[in-house]
């Protein structure tokens, strides 16, 4: 949302990977009944985590709801469960669409991610 940092980003050819939020990190969707069915009464954490889900003042109450967050931490867990593809680093618009310009550097972009595996681990880490 800020196209300038996003430019000052992809204009410094440091090391970078993309997750995009759209088609890619939008698929770690869980449930409630999956959050309460693995963590629930399983430590305060756990607990936390299912009365956050239900009463998230951002988002409303919702039965299904991606957690953003945990895609980051899961690339660098196990990038098996990530598939990537090696792109040349594209030019930010005004309107925030973006070119490919085949002069610029490589980045990496992770077009899939499996969520049923970042879940099953997530949830076997928060549960023990």
């Amino acid at each position: 949302q800020d196209v300038e940092a996003v430019r000052k980003v992809l204009k410094s050819e440091v090391k970078l990977t993309i997750i995009p939020c759209k088609n890619v990190a939008s698929g770690l969707m869980t449930s409630i009944y999956e959050l309460e069915h693995h963590l629930k009464g399983k430590g305060a954490l756990c607990d936390y985590l299912c009365d956050k889900f239900y009463h998230d003042e951002r988002h409303g109450l919702s039965e299904r709801r991606v957690i953003w967050d945990i895609g980051v931490v899961a690339y660098l867990i196990n990038r098996d469960w990530f598939e990537v593809k090696e792109i040349n680093c594209p030019n930010v618009n005004d309107d925030t669409s973006y070119e490919v310009d085949t002069d610029n550097h490589k980045i990496t972009m992770v077009n899939y991610v499996d969520a049923n595996s970042v879940y099953e681990d997530l949830f076997a880490k928060l549960g023990d």
